[in-house]
C-alpha cells in the first residue's frame, strides 16, 4: 500500500478489509496467504550440489596430480594415468559427501531460527510464526521485538524503535499513530514501523501492510549482503600448522625428487613420487574435518533442543566452567501458580491484577478451564488466579477500558494502567513490594480506605519477607480512582491493596544438573534474578546453588576492582537490572573464566554479546536477544545447557582425534619415505599409487566416522581447562611425535627385512601402514576409555578398509585388462607375512597405548604440577 502513512486507521482498515477490533477471519487469513506468499525475504541460496562437487577439484594439488595423470598418460603409462584419476574422483566423491552433509545441516540450522508474532484472529489473541503474517493482520509489538513486516501504527504506549538497520541512524525513534500529510521520507515516517527494525521499548499495536519482498526493506534486499562465513578459531589455527607441515613437505618431495632424476634417470617417475607424497602427508583436509566435526556436533545439540547459531560456539561450550543463569523459565518451570493471597479484600485485589496485566486469554472457554492464557507466565498465573475464583477477564477489560499504560521496565520494576471507569478514572498497579510501597499512602483495610502509617508498612515488608523466604515470587498491587486524569501524578498516593505469592517450582533435573556441574565439572553456577532477595536464596537452597547472595542495589555501591575482587565468592544476585549483567560478565572474566551468560530481554543483548556463550531463551525470549545470543535453548531449560556443554567437549575431544591420528600418521609417511631417501635406498618404499590409495582410504573413511564418536562417560568429570589447551600442541605434541617415531621404526624394519624383493617389499610396507593406521585409531580411542564397538561407523570404517586392502591383494578382479594386483603394482601376502605384520602390530598397539603415551602424559602432568 502507498503512502500508508498519509491515511488514517480506519481508512487502511477499510482498504485492506479487516477490523481494528477483531482483526482478520482465520478464514480470510489463509486466502491472503496463498495470494501475498510466506512473509520471508529471499536469501541466497547455499552451495549447489554442483559447485561443490567443482569445488572438490580446486585445490592447487589436486590440480597438480590431474596434471600428472595427463602426462603420464601421453607418456603411454596408461596404468599410472587411469588409477590417479580414479583416485582423484574418488576422493572428490568422498570430500563432496562431506561439505554436502556440512551445507545441508547449516541450511536446516538457519531455517529453526525464526520469530512468532501476536496478533487478532477471529477476534482472538493468537501467536503465530511471523512468516504466516498477510496484510491486514493486527498485530501487537512490544519491547524487544523485531518487526516483522511493514506496520502502520493505530495505537502506541511509550514506543521507541531502532531503525539502524534500515536508515543507518542508531538512535531511537519515537513513534506515534497521527496522520501525517505531504511526501515523507521513511526515516520521518513516525506512524510507521519497518520490517527489520526492533522495538526498543514501550507497545504498539497497528496494521499489517506490507509482507516479505513488498516491504521497504525486501526493495533493497538485493543490496543485503549475505553474511561472510569465516573460519573458526581453530581452522584457523591448523591452517597454519597445515601451511607449516605442508612447506615442510614440499621441500621434502622436492628432494625425493631430484634423488630419483640423478640416480634414476626416471622424470616421470620422479614428478609422480615428489606429487604424490606432497598429496598423502600434507593434512589439507584438517579445517574441513573441523568443520565436519562442528556441524555433526551442533545437529546433536538441535536433538538435545540447543541450537547453535554460529559453528564457532560449538567449539566454546566445552571449556565454559562459569553459567549464569535466569532463576524464572531456566532453573524453574516459568509456569506460576498463585498460591498466597494477602489483604482483605480479595476479590479486588485479583480484579487489579488483571486490569494490571497485558496477559490475554486465547481460546474459546470464557472462563479459562479451557482457554490458553498468551503473555507473561507472572501475569498468565494471576490471570489463572482470578478464574479459579470466579473472575472473568473478558467482561472486566470491556468494563474498564484501557486508556494509557506505564509499562514495566528493569529500571522501575511496577506497571500500572489508566481506565476508564465510567466518568471516573480507574488507576491499577502492580509490582515489587517495596517499590509499591514507595507509591502509597493509603490501604483499604475491613472496608475502609486509611492512611498507610510506618508500623503497617513495616508489617507488609515482613509479610512479603515470609513469603518469599517460602520460595514464592510475590508482587504487590495498589490502586485509585479519580475523576481528572493527570499521568504525571498517576503512580502517586495510592491506595496499597495486598500481596499475590506466586509458586514456580524448580524444573525437574535441574537440581542434579548443578550438582554434576559443581562437584564433578569444575563449572561454577550463578543465579541471576530480578526477584526478591529471599525468593532468590530459597530457591537457590532448593536447586544446590552455593554461595553468598548480593542484589543490585549492593553491586552498584562497588567499584569494578571491589566486584571483581568479590565476584568469586557470589553465587546469588537478586534485584538485577540486564544492566548488570555486564559488569559480572567482565568481572568473571577478568578472573579467567570462559562465561555462559543467559538472557531473553533486549536489555540483555549487550551482556549475551559480552559473555563467550551468550544463550538466548527460545520460548520467552526476545527477537533481539536470540540475535545477540551465540545459542538458543528451544525448551528454555537449564539441563540443555548442561548437555550443550557437554556435547562441546565432545566435539572437542572428536577433533583431537583426527588430528591426533592424522598428523601423526602423515609425518610417519614422510619419515619412512624421507629415511630411505637418506639411507640410500635403490626404490621408494612406496609407489604414489600406494600413497594415494592410503591417503583416500585411511585419512577419508575415519574422518567421517570420528565425527559422531559419543562422548566418553566420564567427560563431565573433567576440568573445563582441559578443553581450552591447544587442539596440537603442548602436552599433546610430545605423545604425537613419539608415536609417528614408532611407526615409523616398525615400518622402516619391515622394509629392511624385505629388501631383496622391491614388489614384495613396497606390498609389505603398504599393507602395513594401512593396518597399522588402523591400529592407531583403536590406540588413540583407548585413550578416552571407548569400547572399540561403541561407534558403529567407525568400526565399518575399519573393516571396510581391512576388506578393499585384503581385494587389492588377493581379489580375481581386473581394471582395463589388468589384474587387481598388477594395477596397484603389488603382490598376494603369505600367512607368514601377515603373522610378522600382526606380531609387529600388536607390539606396536601395546607400546602406543602402554609404554609411550602413559609415561609421557604422567611425566608432563608432573611438570604441570
Amino acid at each position: 500500500m502507498e503512502k500508508a502513512f498519509a491515511l488514517d486507521p480506519q481508512s487502511i482498515a477499510e482498504q485492506l478489509q479487516t477490523d481494528l477490533k477483531n482483526g482478520l477471519s482465520t478464514q480470510e487469513a489463509q486466502s491472503r496467504l496463498q495470494k501475498y506468499g510466506a512473509n520471508v525475504l529471499k536469501e541466497e541460496k547455499g552451495k549447489s550440489p554442483f559447485l561443490i562437487l567443482l569445488s572438490q577439484f580446486s585445490s592447487f594439488l589436486i590440480v597438480i596430480l590431474l596434471f600428472a595423470s595427463a602426462i603420464s598418460f601421453f607418456l603411454g603409462e596408461f596404468i599410472d594415468a587411469g588409477m590417479i584419476m580414479a583416485i582423484v574422483i574418488l576422493n572428490a566423491i568422498v570430500g563432496f559427501v562431506q561439505e554436502y552433509r556440512v551445507e545441508k545441516t547449516i541450511q536446516q540450522l538457519k531455517k529453526l531460527v525464526t520469530s512468532n508474532s501476536l496478533v487478532y484472529r477471529d477476534g482472538q489473541l493468537q501467536q503465530i510464526p511471523s512468516s504466516n503474517l498477510v496484510p491486514g493482520d493486527l498485530i501487537i509489538l512490544e519491547e524487544g521485538q523485531k518487526v516483522p513486516a511493514d506496520i502502520r501504527l493505530v495505537s502506541v504506549i511509550n514506543l521507541q524503535t531502532n531503525e539502524a538497520s534500515l536508515t543507518g541512524e542508531s538512535t531511537p525513534v519515537i513513534k506515534d499513530f497521527q496522520t501525517l500529510s505531504g511526501e515523507v521520507i521513511v526515516a520521518e515516517q513516525k506512524n510507521m514501523l519497518f520490517s527489520g527494525t526492533s522495538v526498543v521499548s514501550g507497545k504498539g499495536t497497528g496494521i499489517v501492510i506490507s509482507t516479505g519482498m513488498q516491504t521497504e526493506i525486501g526493495k533493497i534486499a538485493n543490496l543485503v549482503s549475505k553474511e561472510k562465513e569465516e573460519l573458526t578459531p581453530m581452522q584457523q589455527k591448523l591452517n597454519k600448522l597445515g601451511a607449516l607441515i605442508g612447506k615442510i613437505v614440499l621441500v621434502i618431495a622436492a628432494i625425493i625428487g631430484i634423488e630419483q632424476i640423478i640416480f634414476e634417470q626416471n622424470i616421470i617417475n620422479a614428478f609422480l613420487s615428489a606429487i604424490a607424497l606432497a598429496v598423502a602427508a600434507i593434512p589439507e583436509g584438517l579445517p574441513a574435518v573441523i568443520t565436519i566435526s562442528l556441524a555433526l556436533g551442533t545437529k546433536r545439540l538441535l536433538s538435545q533442543k540447543a541450537l547453535i547459531r554460529h559453528l564457532p560456539s560449538a567449539e566454546t561450550l566445552g571449556s565454559t566452567d562459569v553459567i549464569c543463569a535466569d532463576k524464572t523459565g531456566t532453573l524453574t518451570e516459568g509456569e506460576m501458580s498463585v498460591v498466597e493471597v494477602f489483604g482483605d479484600n480479595k476479590k479486588l485485589l485479583m480484579e487489579v491484577g488483571i486490569l494490571a496485566s497485558n496477559a490475554r486469554l486465547s481460546g474459546d472457554s470464557p472462563r479459562g478451564e479451557a482457554g490458553k492464557v498468551v503473555g507473561d507466565p507472572t501475569e498468565a498465573a494471576l490471570i489463572r488466579g482470578a478464574y479459579q475464583n470466579g473472575i472473568n477477564q473478558n467482561e472486566l477489560i470491556t468494563k474498564y477500558p484501557r486508556v494509557q499504560e506505564i509499562p514495566f521496565t528493569s529500571d522501575r520494576k511496577m506497571m500500572t494502567t489508566i481506565l476508564k471507569n465510567e466518568g471516573d478514572y480507574l488507576i491499577t498497579s502492580k509490582g515489587a513490594t517495596e517499590v509499591i510501597l514507595s507509591h502509597c499512602t493509603k490501604i483499604e483495610k475491613n472496608g475502609q480506605i486509611i492512611p498507610l502509617d510506618e508500623t503497617q508498612r513495616q508489617e507488609i515488608l515482613k509479610i512479603n519477607d515470609q513469603m518469599a523466604g517460602n520460595a514464592l515470587r510475590v508482587l504487590a498491587f495498589a490502586y485509585q480512582k479519580t475523576e481528572k486524569l493527570n499521568e504525571k501524578e498517576a503512580e502517586e498516593n495510592l491506595i496499597f491493596l495486598g500481596l499475590q505469592g506466586m509458586k514456580d517450582p524448580p524444573r525437574e533435573g535441574v537440581r542434579e544438573a548443578i550438582a554434576t556441574c559443581q562437584k564433578q565439572s569444575g563449572i561454577k553456577v550463578i543465579m541471576i534474578t530480578g526477584d526478591y532477595l529471599l525468593t532468590a536464596e530459597a530457591i537457590a537452597k532448593e536447586v544446590g546453588i552455593i554461595g553468598e547472595s548480593i542484589t543490585g542495589a549492593e553491586l552498584e555501591k562497588l567499584t569494578d576492582e571491589q566486584f571483581a575482587a568479590k565476584v568469586e565468592s557470589i553465587g546469588i544476585y537478586a534485584r538485577v537490572n540486564p544492566e548488570h549483567k555486564i559488569r559480572i560478565v567482565k568481572a568473571l572474566k577478568s578472573h579467567g573464566h570462559q562465561v555462559a551468560m543467559t538472557g531473553d530481554g533486549v536489555n540483555d543483548a549487550p551482556a549475551l554479546k559480552a559473555a563467550d556463550i551468550g544463550v538466548a531463551m527460545g520460548i520467552t525470549g526476545t527477537d533481539v536477544a536470540k540475535e545477540a545470543s551465540d545459542m538458543i535453548l528451544l525448551d528454555d531449560h537449564f539441563t540443555t545447557i548442561v548437555q550443550a556443554v557437554k556435547e562441546g567437549r565432545a566435539i572437542f575431544d572428536n577433533i583431537r582425534k583426527f588430528v591426533n591420528y592424522l598428523l601423526s600418521s602423515n609425518i610417519m609417511e614422510v619419515m619412512v619415505i624421507s629415511i630411505a631417501v637418506i639411507l640410500g635406498s635403490g626404490h621408494l618404499p612406496l609407489l604414489p599409487i600406494h600413497l594415494l590409495w592410503i591417503n583416500l582410504v585411511t585419512d577419508g573413511l575415519p574422518a567421517l566416522a570420528l565425527g559422531v564418536d559419543p562422548a566418553r562417560k566420564d567427560i563431565m568429570s573433567l576440568p573445563p581447562q582441559k578443553f581450552r589447551e591447544q587442539i596440537a600442541g603442548g602436552r599433546f605434541l610430545g605423545p604425537l611425535i613419539a608415536v609417528s617415531v614408532l611407526l615409523t621404526a616398525a615400518i622402516l624394519l619391515i622394509f629392511m627385512i624385505y629388501e631383496k624383493d622391491p614388489i614384495y617389499e613396497q606390498t609389505m610396507v603398504f599393507s602395513a601402514i594401512v593396518l597399522y593406521e588402523m591400529l592407531r585409531i583403536i590406540a588413540i580411542r583407548s585413550e578416552y576409555k571407548l569400547s572399540f564397538f561403541s561407534n558403529k561407523y567407525l568400526v565399518g570404517a575399519i573393516f571396510t578398509t581391512l576388506i578393499l586392502q585384503i581385494l587389492i591383494l588377493y581379489a580375481p578382479l581386473s581394471f582395463a585388462g589388468l589384474s587387481l594386483q598388477e594395477v596397484f603394482k603389488v603382490q598376494p601376502l603369505s600367512l607368514k607375512d601377515w603373522l610378522l605384520l600382526g606380531s609387529v602390530g600388536i607390539f606396536l598397539l601395546f607400546a602406543m597405548r602402554i609404554i609411550v603415551i602413559k609415561p609421557i602424559f604422567k611425566f608432563i602432568h608432573s611438570l604441570d604440577k
